[in-house]
Order: structure tokens, then sequence, then C-alpha cells
């Protein structure tokens, strides 16, 4: 048996804390690996640690059969390991293909032409489109994720560290993602997936590594386990049901969006005379394949993005005229799309992040001043309330996991008693516990009386954790026929418009 990655004995401290205790990990030339984990298991750590953007305090590694002690993440490189993280390291100044090929020119001349033709080449090999020449900082998330991928075909790298790949891709992206690395690892590439997505798990790949509190719990062939399985390993028990069993009752109107027209980037109507009502007590949920008009309703309902026509209604006021600041005092809350662009500064505490957005409302407010022991406080309330993992409040953000610090901004988007909610990809790199634990929270405040409008790239999510689902096509909003609300092929076929 030939062996791309083999680890012995890894173990990486921050401090008093013991990140990964003495993990070993095989993984096959040739094969999809999955790495999976609760967040804080451990398991960009490691990959890190692979990638040579870390180094271990103890342990060896070997790629391709040769003993290897990166120093840098160039020298991984140079080996033929790369890494797409879920911190994307795309430079918005720059074009998308100066982007793809930044550090790996190749030379002092840059052939525009014969880049771009081979740029062209890889992205049709995994099913991608991009303007080449348009600055990165048009590229969505999802796009920008993409762009990443690529970025290793281009440096030709033979083992691939994805993290999260599907997190910001629409199904069928997802899908023809999987198709592609499918076909590398048959040409010889090897694949090591970190997920929280276990049907991915499931259905892509060979073998599997658990990872749990830092330790190596088991290493299995996917054939010979099952999601119930992993999911008890991944947290050490068997997981708690979701409470949300009852349909939802009505109430008032909370939202009420009518006939709304918007722009999108590039000066195209990205929402036509899109219309709705959310109620108290409800959570509707957006469906749709990247690009449909999601990201403009979300940001002009939030008051990020004029409006061409059409009104924004929250809780019987016109919110049209304004801006997001007081739309929050009104109670409106967000878990932004891109956390890192929108919902954190990363060299902050968690203390000052827990008043981002929120700072001018009480209990964070006195006078023109923030109450420092009020923000501790708060702080400390928002990391307990889906378990943020965190070394001290005074850290960074940036010293939290990525899982982690998505758990932290979607607790703050549900405090101070708000009316609606507005979630983008909510269980965004979160584990099965804190997926569970952010919709139960987000229920829970529609139980007191809000609202919550949920975009979500994953359908079933949305099916199991919404009241309503609706789909949106080409900026244009369709509900599906009541006797078929719930139903996935019918979902599934007006996001394409073939309903």
């Amino acid at each position: 048996m030939s062996f791309a990655v083999r680890m012995r004995g890894i173990t990486k401290r921050f401090g008093s804390v013991t990140a990964l205790d003495r993990v070993d990990l095989d993984v096959e030339q040739g094969i999809i690996h999955a790495i999976v984990g609760e967040n804080g298991a451990g398991k960009t750590t490691l990959m890190r640690v692979l990638y040579g953007a870390l180094n271990s305090d103890e342990g060896s590694l070997e790629v391709e059969g040769k003993p290897v002690k990166f120093g840098t993440s160039r020298e991984a490189i140079q080996a033929g390991v790369g890494m797409v993280s879920q911190h994307y390291g795309i430079i918005p100044e720059l074009t998308c293909l100066q982007n793809l090929i930044l550090g790996a020119e190749g030379g002092p001349i840059l052939r525009n032409r014969a880049a771009e033709e081979r740029a062209n080449a890889l992205a049709t090999k995994m099913g991608f489109e991009f303007d080449w020449q348009a600055d990165a900082s048009s590229l969505s998330p999802a796009g920008a994720q993409k762009l990443e991928i690529l970025k290793l075909l281009w440096r030709e790298a033979r083992v691939m560290i994805l993290d999260e790949p599907t997190a910001m891709l629409s199904p069928a992206d997802a899908g023809a993602l999987f198709e592609s690395l499918d076909s590398l690892a048959r040409d010889g590439a090897t694949i090591l997936l970190v997920t929280h997505r276990l049907p991915e798990v499931l259905e892509h790949c060979r073998t599997v590594t658990v990872l749990r509190a830092g330790k190596r719990i088991d290493e299995k062939a996917v054939a010979g386990t099952n999601g119930s399985e992993l999911a008890q390993l991944i947290v050490g028990g068997a997981l708690e049901a979701s409470t949300h069993t009852a349909p939802f009752r009505p109430g008032a109107p909370v939202l009420e969006v009518s006939n709304l027209s918007v722009k999108g980037d590039r000066g195209e109507m990205a929402l036509k005379g899109v219309g709705f009502q959310l109620r108290s007590g409800e959570i509707l949920g957006i469906a749709g394949v990247d690009g449909s008009g999601q990201r403009e309703l979300f940001e002009s309902i939030a008051g990020l993005t004029k409006t061409v026509e059409g009104s924004i209604v929250l809780e019987g006021k016109s919110v049209d005229a304004l801006s997001p600041s007081d739309r929050i005092a009104g109670g409106m809350r967000l878990i932004p799309e891109d956390r890192h662009a929108q919902g954190v500064v990363e060299e902050w505490s968690l203390n000052e992040n827990a008043a981002l957005g929120l700072q001018r409302l009480s209990p964070f407010a006195r006078g023109a001043t923030i109450d420092g022991s009020a923000r501790h406080e708060m702080a400390s309330k928002i990391a307990e309330r889906f378990d943020t993992k965190h070394g001290g409040l005074n850290l960074p953000m940036s010293s939290l996991s990525g899982g982690n610090q998505q758990r932290f901004v979607a607790a703050r988007s549900l405090c101070l008693d708000p009316r609606l909610v507005l979630a983008f990809q909510p269980a965004r790199g979160l584990d099965i516990k804190g997926t569970l634990s952010v919709y139960e929270g987000i229920r829970e405040v529609c139980r007191n009386g809000a609202a919550a409008l949920v975009v979500s790239f994953d359908l079933d999510e949305l099916l199991e954790q919404c009241d309503r689902v609706v789909a949106m096509n080409h900026g244009r909003m369709h509900e599906p026929p009541a006797d078929r609300s719930k139903d996935r092929d019918t979902i599934g076929r007006l996001m394409v418009g073939a309903e």
C-alpha cells in the first residue's frame, strides 16, 4: 500500500492548551480521505501542520514516502502539498487571474493570453466559470472559494487539503466539485477533506479519521461505517434530537417586502419585483443556486444595498430611508454571509467583538462611550450560549477556530431582544451539535415573537429547520404549492427554473 501522507505522534500546544495530542494519520495515495470532528477538535490545526503553516512541537511527517519537516508553507507547496483554508487568501484589488497565479508566475515575464488559456482549461476541468479580468472584489464568498481551489491545480499540488470546501457552494456547485475531485483522485491526486457534512463523507470519501478534543479517536473505511456511528464518534455519545416538532403559529407580520427591485454589482437587475410576508414565530428559508438574488435580497433588507423600487416594512414601519444601524436599533439582527469581512474584527478581542454592530444599544452604550463591564458580561453570555470554545475573552477573535467564530457571531445576533433575524449560511463551518444549537437558538427567539429569514445553499438544512421554504431563481421568488411545500424535488426544480 502506497501512502501519500503519514503523520506520527503530532503534538501541538498553544500556551497551556494542547490542540493536538500525539495524533497519527495515514492517507493512501489517490483517494479522498475525510477529517471530521467537532469545532475545535484539532482538524484544521493538524492540516496546517501538514501544510507547513504551523510547526508541531512533537511528531514526524512523511509525504509520498519521504520524511519531511516543513518550516513554511512555501516548502510544502514545493513538495506538492497545497491547502485551501476557510480564510480566503484573495486580494480584492487584483484581478481573478492575478490572484490565481500570484506567487507561482513561473518567471519574470507574464504572458497573459497563455495564462488565461490555462486558467480557463483548469476552470472547465472543475466545472467553474470566471471573468479572469474582473477584480476579485466582485467575487462572492462562493466564487472566492472556487478560485482558491483552482490555485491548487495551478500549482500542480499532488496532496490537496480542502477545509470545508462546500460551505459556500450551492448543491449544484458542490456536486460538480466532487465530480472533479473524484476525477483528480483517479488520476493519482490525494485529497484530504475537512468537513462537517457527513453525507459528503459517506458518498465521496474512501476513508475517514475522527478527531475529538485534539486526539485521534478512530480511523475507518467509509464502506464499513454509517452516519449515525460517525456522529456518535464525533460527539462522544448519542446526539440530542432537535426540539422542533410542532408547526409554528404565525402571528402578526414582522417583515413585509413589496415589489422589491435591486441592481447587482455590475448594474444588472438582480432582484425583480420580489414580494413576501414574514410573520412572528416563523422561520422562512430562501433556497437557490448561488447568484440567484439571495445576496441582494439579504443586503437590501439589511440596508446595505440601495433599492431601485419597492418597499421594506419592519413591524408596520417603513425602513426604506433608515441606515443599517437604525434598522438594528429597530430590532434587526444579522448573521452575515462572510463573518471575516462583515461579522468580526479578528484583531479585536472577544470582548470588543461582542459589541460590534450593537455598540449603540443598551447595555453596551453608556452615553457616547461603551460600558466595559457590561460588554464583558455580554461577551461571556454570548460565548456561553452556543458553547464557544476560547482561551479567554480578552484574546483576539483570530485565536478561535472558524466554527467557534461562527458560534460567537450567531449567538451575538440573538441577543438584546431581536425582532427580525437575517441569517446567511448561519451554520457555515459548524459541527453537528453546533448546527442544531444555532437553529434551536433561532427557533427560541421566534417562539418569543421574532421572525427569521434564513439563506442557505444546503436545501436539506432548510427543509429540516425552516417552517416554510421558497426558491429564488434569476432574481425572482417562487413558492411551491401548499401540498408540496416541503417537497425537495419541487423546490429543487423551482431553484433552476424547471417548474
